[in-house]
């Protein structure tokens, strides 16, 4: 009898668990329920979601009959709702990695009241064109649709979609009469795509494999449809005038120039700029727009169209910028006349002695207001619309960039952003349309962009906002966690972006300095180390974020040491020290060793997992072997043995601190101490030449890297701050 009852209950469970859930019948609450089902798969059931049309975006929270009511104006605003509470009833994090998984609560806790919250302005916008090169390249729809999830909870609207675009450039160069051989030698390898993109390299590290193309189409058209079903517009590309050199040959006549070299790379990979006065010009934005669409359909009217980024124009005459802006934007809009221009603008600081205002004028006024968007993209450093009055009266998204190739740095002036953040509204009148995130990967600050999107909402105070973040890092509300995150942003977050992280993941050199890697912070290390300390005491949590941050702020300090005893060393060096250039270069080879181990506990920090992801894209034993590569010279190299870009994506990961930087700092030790043996001064010359050889080496090679973590974070971080607080406090060797 008990094994009959036992098969029946058996019978019952399944037949349950077959039955397939009933959405709704309205769309946008349909994706709303099944994002809170991929969230919350249990306690999803318990909540309701209701759309109610409103002048301004909004969400509600409240209790109706027991059950929790998430209640917006459209399928975003509940998403932010679901977010909200999430973060501050819940103490839930969604990190935008789907390995980390959610901690879901065993009962829903209630909503006291009505929580209602508005949109400040409509737009918030995420990505740049390189972290689709420094993070995503090698993703599956199983990563894309964590970020997406993450995405429409943070209230994003606007997102970068260049995945897959070169399957839409394949088919429209053969059109114009190029065959394979001559588009092959136009792309560039995966991971550097987005530089292919942004018209600055041809062919680097070509040609892409025919299922590389196929997979990305395949991808882009998931990544599409679950954007816009989430009330987030995929941004499309348009043709910008970067066309194959091979173009020239087959239309002699068109006013195809070749551009500047770009970062060093040689004359071959120069790209060519088509004028887009040119009637040519109007045929491939016509063809191209045309197969983006058969594939992709009526996805999105805004597209992204970036000219001379980084690059020079073909001439710095006003009328020119302004006619070849006209005909760019005429080209969209005979095609789409719903076409919106998104235009970033890096361009006006990275050239910025060249980008006048007067120029800049000339070449964003002739699109009419409404269908350009700027970017203002690095506002943390500079805000643009304040040197251009307000972008002369265009749009624009107010951006945070945060970092550089992904390096690994705590980073972002949090109160200095809160600040900034205040002003806008009053300062911005009529040009103000959004907020936006222009990150190069997705980095070690996951806090600042969510920060930076909050703030396009009314704001809860920052106090209250780190308190909540610190709740929902931890799973729970403890007072250590809480004091750790309030010191780290009144005493830490103070750097302002570029490259100013340590000196571990550089190459050493004569004068102290790295080209990428400034050894310079704006806070000192000991209150970096009470943060850390004061994490640590904190109770038994055990959630992703929590880990990571008891990993990320030991690497950090860890890091800062290793900075100050780089400059202890060169000091001794100087002085004809040896004894001390042995105990401190000890001491540095020390710490580096101890970084790879602790980062080897968190999956972020694993070199294994970027080179696993990238050879999972091969589907041939050569193709795994090439992608590897790709991904190796992205992380090292980047370019040319010994070119300008090396190692400006630097990043403390087990396996590239173990196998790629503690060598070279090996090295450089051994050969201070033996110099000064020998009576003779250090060679730097061949010391920077053994560099370059064993640089290229590494990245072209293959082998087998760890890609699971090891380790408990919490108990080494514990063991690195028992081993070097003492002396980080007194900086004793």
């Amino acid at each position: 009898m008990r094994h009959f009852l036992l098969i029946a209950a058996a019978a019952i469970l399944v037949a349950s668990c077959s039955q397939e859930r009933k959405w709704s019948d309205d769309p946008q609450i349909a994706e709303a329920e099944k994002l809170c089902a991929r969230i919350l798969p249990r306690q999803s059931r318990n909540i309701d979601f209701a759309i109610t049309p409103a002048d301004t975006s909004y969400y509600a929270l409240e209790m109706v009959d027991g059950r929790l009511l998430i209640s917006g104006n459209n399928v975003n605003s509940l998403a932010v709702g679901l977010g909200s509470y999430l973060r501050n009833q819940c103490k839930i994090e969604l990190t935008w990695f789907a390995r980390d998984k959610v901690r879901e609560p065993r009962r829903l806790p209630a909503v006291e009241g009505r929580i209602c919250r508005k949109a400040l302005v409509e737009q918030r916008f995420f990505f740049n064109y390189c972290t689709f090169g420094y993070t995503l390249p090698w993703w599956q729809w199983k990563d894309w649709e964590r970020l997406i999830d993450w995405m429409a909870i943070h209230g994003v609207t606007l997102a970068l979609a260049n995945t897959g675009v070169e399957s839409s450039w394949l088919e429209t160069w053969k059109e114009f009469g190029l065959d394979d051989e001559q588009i092959s030698a136009h792309f560039t390898g995966p991971a550097f795509l987005p530089w292919n993109r942004m018209t600055n390299i041809d062919g680097w590290h070509g040609p892409l494999p025919e299922s590389w193309l196929e997979g990305q189409k395949e991808l882009q058209r998931r990544i599409i449809a679950r954007e816009s079903a989430l009330g987030i517009s995929p941004i499309l590309s348009a043709f910008s005038g970067h066309v194959p050199a091979a173009l020239k040959q087959v239309f002699p006549d068109a006013q195809i120039v070749e551009l500047n070299r770009w970062a060093g790379f040689d004359g071959e990979h120069n790209a060519w700029y088509l004028n887009p006065s040119d009637t040519l010009f109007r045929s491939i934005q016509k063809t191209f727009l045309r197969k983006q669409k058969e594939i992709y359909r009526d996805a999105c009217h805004v597209y992204a169209v970036d000219l001379f980024n980084e690059m020079n124009p073909p001439s710095w005459e006003e009328d020119f910028l302004e006619k070849v802006s006209r005909d760019t934007y005429e080209t969209l809009s005979e095609n789409d006349p719903e076409a919106v221009w998104l235009q970033m603008g890096w361009l006006f600081w990275n050239k910025k002695r060249m980008w006048t205002p007067e120029r800049i004028k000339a070449y964003i006024s002739p699109v009419p207001k409404g269908k350009l968007v700027l970017l203002d993209y690095y506002v943390e450093k500079v805000e643009i619309f304040r040197q251009t009055e307000n972008f002369f009266g265009q749009d624009f998204i107010w951006s945070y960039l945060g970092n550089f190739g992904g390096e690994t740095m705590i980073a972002g002036d949090f109160y200095d952003m809160s600040a900034r953040a205040d002003k806008l509204y009053e300062d911005a009148p009529g040009s103000l349309v959004g907020f936006g995130c222009t990150l190069e990967a997705l980095d070690v600050n996951p806090m600042m962009y969510e920060y930076v999107l909050d703030r396009a909402w009314e704001h809860m105070g920052d106090d209250a906002w780190i308190n909540a973040m610190a709740d929902s890092r931890s799973g729970a509300e403890d007072e250590h966690v809480r004091a750790a995150w309030h010191l780290l942003c009144e005493k830490v977050q103070k750097q302002i972006g570029g490259h100013r992280v340590s000196q571990l993941p550089a190459r050493p050199s004569e004068d102290g300095e790295a080209y990428w890697n400034t050894p310079s912070t704006a806070y000192d290390n000991k209150d970096l180390l009470e943060a850390w300390g004061e994490l640590l005491k904190a109770g038994d949590h055990n959630t992703p974020s929590f880990r990571f941050d008891c990993v990320n702020w030991a690497r950090q300090c860890l890091d800062n040491h290793f900075t100050a005893l780089y400059g202890k060393i060169r000091e001794a060096y100087k002085a004809g020290d040896g004894e001390a250039v042995k105990t401190i270069g000890s001491r540095m080879l020390d710490i580096a060793r101890d970084v790879d181990e602790l980062v080897a506990s968190d999956a972020y920090f694993l070199l294994g997992r970027w080179i696993k992801a990238a050879r999972e894209w091969g589907q041939t034993p050569e193709e795994k072997d090439y992608y590897e590569t790709d991904a190796r010279l992205l992380v090292s190299c980047w370019g040319y043995r010994g070119g300008p870009l090396n190692d400006y994506s630097n990043h403390d990961w087990n396996g590239l601190i173990g196998t790629y930087y503690y060598p070279r700092w090996e090295k450089y030790v051994t050969g201070l101490q033996e110099s000064l043996a020998a009576g003779e001064s250090f060679d730097f010359g061949a010391f920077r030449e053994w560099c370059f050889d064993f640089e290229w080496e590494w990245a072209h090679s293959h082998g087998s890297v760890p890609d699971k973590p090891t380790g408990n974070p919490r108990k080494l971080s514990q063991k690195m701050y028992d081993k070097y607080a003492a002396e980080i406090r007194d900086f004793n060797i």
